[in-house]
């Protein structure tokens, strides 16, 4: 079988992780399974289960890396100033235009990550950057209630339901005359943000 392009021996486990992500991203999460990625990665059917047991362990891998590079696209977002230091509607604001973009490239949002055929998967390398992740968005929804948990936690799940909304029916090419490119879809986002945080100040 000819081999993935990029896959040398010895790395099987970060090729599979990679081409699952490609199938995510092209396809979405429900057309992810292990047969396709060791199709893609150019091996046979059975040596992804060498590095994952399942395709819940697989996906659990995918989604540790995306999360990762979710907190880090986030934290570069609310830079140079940390977050705590920035007006929290624009703090606000730039979550939500991080989450939209980000879903968009990645075809991976809050479901995948906290939610789905993880729900109930208690890996732990996954567990810690979905953590850090979610402490992430969460530090500038408390900035705006002035450090309430709840309240922080009611404007971040609106944030965020507005966020990947948009990011959804962008996909969905619902958008393709009014926001032909992802930035208009993303701005409308962040706007949402800041109407929120203002109706709670």
């Amino acid at each position: 079988m000819t081999e993935r392009a990029g896959y040398h021996h010895g790395n099987l486990r970060a090729a599979l992780i990679s081409a699952a992500a490609e199938i995510i991203a092209e396809k979405g999460v429900g057309e992810l399974s292990v047969a396709e990625t060791a199709k893609r990665t150019g091996v046979s059917s059975g040596a992804p289960y060498r590095h994952f047991p399942s395709k819940q362990a697989l996906l659990a891998a995918v989604v540790t890396e995306a999360a990762a590079e979710f907190d880090a696209a986030a934290r570069a977002a609310l830079s140079p100033q940390d977050a705590d230091e920035i007006r929290p509607a624009e703090a606000m604001a730039a979550v939500a235009d991080t989450y939209v973009r980000f879903v968009v490239r990645r075809r991976i949002g809050w479901d995948v990550l906290f939610g789905g055929e993880l729900a109930d998967v208690d890996d732990e390398e996954k567990n810690a950057a979905t953590r850090a992740l979610s402490d992430t968005f969460l530090r500038p929804a408390l900035a705006v209630g002035g450090g309430d948990m709840r309240s922080a936690l009611t404007l971040l799940e609106h944030v965020i339901a507005a966020a990947h909304g948009y990011a959804e029916l962008y996909i969905a090419g619902l958008f393709a005359r009014t926001y032909p490119d992802v930035d208009r879809a993303a701005a409308q986002a962040a706007a949402i943000a800041r109407a929120l945080v203002t109706a709670q100040e």
